[in-house]
This record gives structure tokens, sequence and C-alpha cells, in this order.
């Protein structure tokens, strides 16, 4: 299966690579590529403002999604994709799969459609699939697939820093590929970028997004021996604290090594002498 996605991953990024590279030897224009990446623009405040349409038709405020105080991840895609937001979709069910933390109970799932011609039937259809392979009680409450106007995707892609463009030679929209945590208030906290997330990862960055209110004392544990390298959108070691921690727990053990010693030392722990009997 991960065969089959590699060579259809390489195909659509042949036909967005050769198709852009086609129109600008024809016509002289600007390369549209230029137009697709993904900033990392971190802490930025997404507009808790912007109106879309949920996959049941009603009207809904991105701000409703924050109410719980959970951190909520956010994704761009669209529902009629032929390519990659189906891959960055089962790349974001297959981690959180992996993550003990349940979406509506620990967290929530945002997927905004940057087609404004989507309809809420779509989004319905993607998101009954999803909650079934999920498969986990209350995940309805916790994933939801909107869309709404060209304006209100725009005012949340440009806050996180995803670019895209409708590119009509292959009537496609390109887009990069990844995901946002956001924090409780709606600030960009963690960025994963690609179409395969490490549960471990975005466990990770769910509970920093969360301030440490989601997870267990080993998260926390973990959290002080990994550190996020934005380069690579995801967590590597934190070297210099774990020499400390090491150099800490060495120390420790040759002071227990050392008293241990000094207790089974002969003369260390001899019994008292005995008293002399009398002539």
């Amino acid at each position: 299966m991960r065969l089959w996605f590699s060579f259809a991953l390489m195909g659509w990024l042949a036909v967005l690579l050769l198709a852009p590279a086609t129109a600008l030897a024809q016509g002289g224009k600007t390369n549209p590529s230029d137009n697709v990446g993904f900033e990392q623009r971190m802490g930025a405040q997404v507009p808790l403002d912007a109106i879309f349409i949920d996959e049941r038709g009603g009207e809904v405020r991105l701000g409703q999604f924050f109410t719980a105080g959970q951190p909520v991840i956010l994704v761009m895609s669209y529902y009629e994709c032929p390519m990659l937001c189906s891959f960055v979709r089962e790349g974001v069910l297959a981690a959180l799969q992996q993550v003990t933390l349940t979406a509506g109970r620990d967290f929530q799932v945002v997927n905004i459609s940057i087609d404004p011609l989507e309809t809420p039937m779509l989004a319905a259809n993607v998101k009954t699939l999803t909650v079934q392979r999920y498969a986990r009680p209350g995940a309805e409450h916790g994933w939801h697939f909107l869309t709404g106007s060209e304006e209100q995707i725009r005012r949340v892609a440009d806050a996180i820093g995803f670019k895209y463009f409708y590119d009509e030679t292959i009537d496609q929209y390109a887009h990069a590929a990844g995901m946002v945590v956001l924090t409780p208030e709606g600030k960009t906290a963690r960025y994963f970028f690609g179409i395969e997330f490490n549960g471990s990862d975005v466990r990770l960055g769910i509970v920093e997004a969360s301030a440490g209110k989601v997870g267990n004392p080993i998260d926390q544990f973990l959290l002080l021996c990994y550190q996020y390298d934005p380069a690579s959108g995801s967590y590597t070691p934190a070297i210099m604290t774990i020499l400390r921690i090491a150099g800490a727990l060495t120390v420790i053990g040759i002071i227990t090594m050392i008293v241990m010693l000094s207790r089974s030392t002969p003369g260390g722990n001899l019994p008292p002498p005995r008293e002399a009997a009398p002539a």
C-alpha cells in the first residue's frame, strides 16, 4: 500500500512541476508553483470569527471548536482531491490511531476544504468514513469537516502560512501537505509536514499545545528530553538535557554504591563487643 502511495505521489508531483513549467515556457508567465508552500508562523492567531458550513449544513464559527479549552489539529485539504489530500487525511488518521489521547475528549480535529465549490454533503461523506475507521466513542464530536467561501478559507490559510492555488492546466488545487496543532486559544503551536506523521511526535505536540492539561507525567518528562525541530517539523532528542539527566543519575548511582559498600565493609557493621565475664 505504501509503495502504491509513493508511486501516486511521485506522479502527482511530476504533473505539478511539469505543468507550470510548460505554462511558463509557452506564456512567459510567473511559475505558479511559487504560490505553494507551508510557512511556519509560530504563535500566529487564527481568525476565530471566520464563518464556515459544517458537514450538517449549519453555519459555524471557527472559534466554536476552541470553547472546550482543548488543542485543535487543523488540516487544510479538499474532499475531491484526487491525490495529495487523501494521503494527508490518511496520515492524520493513522497517527491519531496510534495516540491514546482521543479526539473529542482530549483535542479536536478540524478539516477545512480549500475548494469553495465543495458542499457539506461531500464533507459529511468524508466524516462518516473517517469516524468509522477511527472507531472510538464520541469521535463524531471530535472530528469536524468544514466548507466555506474563498474569503474565509484564505483568512485561515494566510494565518497559518498555508499557500495554495487553483491550477487550471490540471484542474486541481496545488498545495502543501501537513497539519498544524493549535493551542486552546487558537494560536499555532506545532507544524507537522508530509503525508505520514509519527504518532509519538503528534502526541507530544498535542500535550505541549495544551500546556500540560492533557497527557500524563511521562509525557511531561519526554518534553524535557525532546525538543521541537522547526526545520523537520518533528521532535528530536534534547542532547544537553539528556546528558544532564544521565549525569545526575550517574552521581546518584555512585553515592548509592558507596553507601552500600561502606555498610558491607568489615568493621563497618560489626556487632558490639561482649563484656568480659566476672572472675
